[in-house]
């Protein structure tokens, strides 16, 4: 991708020409509508529309710069009609005035268009950062969006080469007992307990993703439904008593949690769908 391509996108420049025209169209109906039209006012309020729109669509040094043109072209106008023809008798305000409103409404232009394009960035930037986050700051697990995204990339490989794939999902199942012992702190403690005893039994294949505050979930590549099952045994051993370092010091708790699989079907799932399987799986499991 190049530095061009990465650029966003600015539909505002589109909406700001859109109202561009529409001022002009509405400068030409009251124009048109005189019974005296000023030709020269009429070019003038044309060449502002045009310096304003160049301004912030060009940016600021590229309005100036067109701006300056219109401008030189419109003071030799002047000076022609003052020094040679004679035509203008007097060198009126509304005459002059022009000479700076159409730098300044170029100015102004290119000065909106640059705070606009650097908040288009910076949004742009906050949703890369989003993406770019997708580990759970407390276990070091995959936090929920990147869980999801690498279980369609495993989906997607286990369907194309068929290769054998399961989920396990892992709840807590006296998380309300939990939470009224050892509050919301207390929770994150066993919560990277348990997800550091977990660790231990899984492969460095596996991946490992935080789903709620009390589920856990895991990818098992090339691994079939009865080697899940064999897993989940080992974590419910694992996990039966885990020490928890608290803020008070360390204690062994007895945790009593669900666990879930399920083996993927090349021919009807889906990620969401294998996933919700294994949730379901867990769901009957009464610990």
């Amino acid at each position: 991708m190049t530095g061009k391509d990465k650029e966003p996108k600015r539909q505002d420049i589109i909406y700001f020409d859109l109202i561009m025209i529409f001022w002009m169209a509405v400068l030409v109906a009251i124009f048109s509508s005189s019974y005296n039209i000023n030709i020269i006012q009429f070019a003038l309020s044309g060449f502002l529309v045009l310096a304003i729109v160049a301004g912030y669509n060009l940016g600021l040094l590229w309005g100036l710069i067109f701006a300056l043109f219109l401008v030189f072209g419109y003071g030799s106008y002047l000076l022609y009609g003052v020094v040679v023809t004679g035509e203008i008798s007097e060198l009126r305000v509304d005459l002059i005035i022009w000479l700076f409103m159409i730098p300044v409404g170029a100015y102004l232009a290119g000065q909106l268009s640059h705070y606009v394009a650097m908040l288009v960035w910076q949004q742009e930037a906050c949703k890369v950062m989003e993406d770019l986050v997708t580990l759970d700051d407390v276990t070091g697990f995959l936090n929920g969006r990147g869980f999801f995204r690498e279980l369609e990339i495993e989906v997607d490989r286990a369907r194309r080469f068929d290769l054998p794939l399961s989920v396990l999902v892992i709840r807590i199942a006296n998380m309300t007992e939990m939470r009224s012992v050892y509050g919301v702190s207390g929770i994150r403690s066993i919560i990277k307990a348990m997800s550091e005893q977990i660790d231990q039994i899984v492969r460095s294949v596996d991946k490992k993703g935080l789903i709620d505050i009390d589920t856990i979930a895991l990818i098992l590549p090339e691994t079939p439904g009865d080697g899940a099952k064999v897993v989940a045994e080992k974590i419910h051993r694992a996990v039966e008593r885990v020490k928890v370092d608290f803020e008070r010091g360390r204690r062994v708790i007895k945790l009593r949690i669900a666990v879930g699989t399920a083996e993927f079907s090349p021919d009807t799932e889906d990620a969401y769908v294998l996933y919700d399987r294994a949730r379901d799986e867990a769901n009957k499991d009464m610990g």
